[in-house]
Parts: structure tokens; C-alpha cells; sequence
């Protein structure tokens, strides 16, 4: 569910099949409109989890978020890099 055949987080994948990705990619043009409002949905979702967990979880589930963006991130270099 969350990884490839390789063990790897597979989030590429999970984007794709992301219904606010579909949407916002249906044109392959990202608007400001189309970013300010997905800005806003994770903003809300983070007020709900914020309103749900302690300090704690919530420290947790940052700290989860940035390790994921980080992976994101050097997914990317990686794939880049593959390309040269």
C-alpha cells in the first residue's frame, strides 16, 4: 500500500492517484488559484489534527511530514540525476 516492490515509500505513486493532484493536473497548467486553494487544504487539515492529537502526536506528525518532504526532495535529485 505505501511502498513499491523495492520496500521504497512510493510516493510518486500516491500523488498520481491523488484526487486534489488529478484535478489541479487536468490541464497541465498549476494556477495560483489552484495553489492557494491546496495551500488552504492542508492548512485546514492541519488545524483539524492540530484540535485531535497532543503536542506530542502532533510533534510526531511534523516531524513525519518533513522527513517525507525531505525523501520527496531527494527523490527528485535521484531521478534527476539518473536522467544525466
Amino acid at each position: 500500500m505505501f511502498f513499491d516492490e523495492n520496500g521504497i515509500l512510493d510516493l510518486d505513486e500516491m500523488i498520481a492517484q491523488n484526487v486534489s493532484f488529478k484535478k489541479i493536473m487536468e490541464d497541465g497548467v498549476v494556477t495560483e488559484q489552484e495553489l492557494k486553494e491546496q495551500s488552504d487544504r492542508v492548512i485546514n487539515m492541519l488545524h483539524s489534527l492540530e484540535q485531535k492529537y497532543t503536542e506530542t502526536q502532533l510533534a510526531e506528525i511534523k516531524k513525519l511530514l518533513v522527513e517525507c518532504g525531505v525523501l520527496y526532495a531527494v527523490y527528485q535529485q535521484y531521478s534527476i540525476q539518473s536522467i544525466k
